[in-house]
């Protein structure tokens, strides 16, 4: 694909895509504020690229104002100049949108948001799917390195490392893939997801602020992975 354009560019996962692809545009808030439309028709009108990746983002679920102004209005504006210009959008939802309780959610599931932050996340996922060429990516990632000292061993997740989905990431915006679909790796818990960088304790989880499972199924990327291998093998036979 051509010129790709990363909002959010200095966040986690913008540095991660950025160290796969050195040519990729990624702009943090102080380069593009995507509260701010004018912004957006600046960056996008000068850059011309053919796909942006919306990264961009608020987590803290404290400040529903920020959630709003940056999650679902800065989505809104990113979709909208998208759209004007005819421009391929890809954005980085979360797992968080499902019920996070039973697990195995596919795509076409029912959808309730665990926090305010899965919310407004769902917010943005709603201008998102009025650009013609959009591809939604539900998802979960966490930095190089587990942080904590503990880890919950009764909470599922199908979350990964950002070095492990950001090639993901990135492989799936630069191909034809359209509408919505799931990201991730195998079910594990956050103990075994941890533990596979750091040395950590495991504690179950007693409380609601985390959810008891969000693993997703990952039938979708894993037929569209098998499809790229096949093609690959026939044009090598070829």
């Amino acid at each position: 694909m051509g010129n790709t354009l990363v909002l959010g560019g200095t966040g986690l996962l913008g540095k991660a895509l950025k160290a796969i692809d050195p040519d990729l545009i990624c702009l943090g808030s102080k380069d593009c504020d995507i509260t701010e439309s004018n912004d957006i028709y600046y960056v996008l009108t000068k850059q011309k690229p053919e796909i942006v990746i919306l990264c961009a983002a608020y987590l803290d679920d404290k400040n529903k104002s920020k959630l709003i102004l940056t999650n679902i209005i800065g989505a809104g504006n990113v979709a909208l100049q998208c759209h004007m210009e005819s421009i391929r959008l890809v954005y980085i939802s979360t797992d968080y949108v499902y019920e996070s309780t039973l697990g195995n959610y596919k795509e076409t599931d029912a959808l309730l948001p665990f926090n305010d932050y899965a919310w407004s996340k769902l917010g943005g996922e709603c201008a998102v799917r009025l650009v013609p060429n959009h591809l939604i990516i539900r998802t979960s990632f966490g930095a190089s390195e587990f942080p904590y000292e503990v880890a919950y061993n009764n909470k599922w997740t199908s979350k990964d490392y950002v070095d492990i989905i950001a090639p993901m990431i990135l492989q799936a915006a630069n191909s034809d893939l359209q509408g919505v679909i799931n990201i991730g790796t195998e079910k594990k818990t956050i103990f075994d997801y941890a533990s596979q960088r750091n040395e950590v304790k495991g504690n179950p989880l007693t409380d609601n602020s985390s959810p008891r499972d969000s693993s997703l199924n990952l039938t979708k990327w894993k037929a569209f992975q098998k499809s790229i291998v096949s093609a690959d093998a026939a044009e090598t036979s070829d």
